[in-house]
């Protein structure tokens, strides 16, 4: 039995077979120049699992990358500012000692002065920030650990006043209790940060960075107190004589040039953390490279798998013409003639 097909039908049927290869062509087109599968779901066979783990884990390891990011710049500002307290102090504490050891007065005045600028700095830099959470106020991140230099100078110069303080050893004491005692005027009065520490930088899911350092940290405590003392050798209202003076300076370059390995400890324990985080960053680098490769071999195209099958679908499409072209010649008018 001989089955004949319409030639509506044929149309129909050729027509379907034509477009059926175009999408067939324009999909193998468009994994060729995205190099991405078009048909994510069947390259998989239906299983998303380890495409979403993959990508859930990307996303975490974006998030652990900000926020190391945030860690290492609060860390390196932070350590900017303890430099410059520890270079600022050192440096006085030489001053100092050379001023107490040289008997000039010009030369005396001239360095308590400086240390009065000196003053300054260190607690501008304690009051530092990094974007809009300060450095060493704890949790208290929204405002500067410590109350203004000028301020804590008048609290300074009122404290010496209370204690009735007239001799160098008496004014070291008052300024001693000051800055160091429990409960003292620098606790209640100068330090308006929070006794509480920041919560510590999480760098991916098992490490974090600690942050511990804070303006009332006693190694900070000492060099504002010593530079504070070096400062008042020159005020009025305590009228030392230069010998006064000289022993007021000895005793506070002593105590500077001192103080140094405490302040380098404190660098020192940032200075850990800051390794930590540049490792941490380094191995969530790490882990993410390897995950963006396994997404890839999960989602991409192989370019020349799909070269190869564009090719043959367009020697379809030439066939599927050629047919097309051939059929529309055949009629009876055309065959008789």
């Amino acid at each position: 039995m001989i089955t004949s097909i319409g030639d509506m039908a044929q149309q129909m049927m050729m027509s379907r077979r034509t477009s059926a290869v175009k999408n067939d062509l324009d999909r193998l087109a468009q994994e060729l120049a995205s190099g991405r599968k078009s048909d994510v779901a069947a390259s998989l066979k239906g299983d998303f699992n380890m495409l979403a783990g993959v990508e859930r884990q990307i996303t975490l390891l974006e998030g652990f990358e900000v926020a190391a990011n945030d860690a290492k710049v609060f860390a390196e500002v932070a350590q900017a500012s303890l430099e410059l307290v520890q270079n600022t102090a050192g440096g006085l504490g030489n001053d100092l000692m050379s001023a107490s050891s040289s008997g000039l007065l010009a030369s005396v005045d001239s360095v308590s002065r400086n240390a009065r600028n000196d003053f300054d700095s260190i607690v501008g830099a304690l009051n530092g920030s990094a974007g809009d959470r300060a450095l060493f106020a704890g949790t208290a991140t929204d405002a500067a650990a410590l109350v203004t230099p000028d301020e804590m100078m008048t609290q300074i110069s009122a404290a010496i006043t209370a204690a009735g303080a007239t001799f160098v050893s008496d004014i070291v004491a008052a300024v001693d209790n000051y800055f160091m005692a429990a409960g003292g005027g620098f606790e209640t009065n100068a330090y308006v940060g929070s006794t509480n520490n920041l919560t510590p930088f999480r760098l991916n899911e098992t490490e974090t960075a600690d942050f511990e350092i804070r303006a009332d940290n006693t190694a900070l405590r000492q060099a504002m107190r010593d530079t504070a003392l070096a400062a008042l050798a020159n005020d009025p209202a305590l009228n030392l004589d230069l010998n006064e003076k000289k022993q007021l300076m000895r005793t506070v370059g002593e105590r500077l040039l001192g103080n140094q390995d405490k302040l380098v400890e404190v660098r020192a324990d940032l200075g850990f953390n800051q390794e930590r985080i540049e490792n941490a960053q380094t191995n969530n680098s790490a882990q993410r490279s390897a995950l963006l490769m396994t997404q890839s071999d999960l989602l991409s195209a192989d370019s020349t798998e799909v070269a190869g099958q564009l090719q043959a679908v367009q020697v379809q499409l030439e066939l599927v013409y050629t047919i097309t072209a051939r059929l529309s010649q055949l009629t009876l008018a055309n065959y008789i003639r």
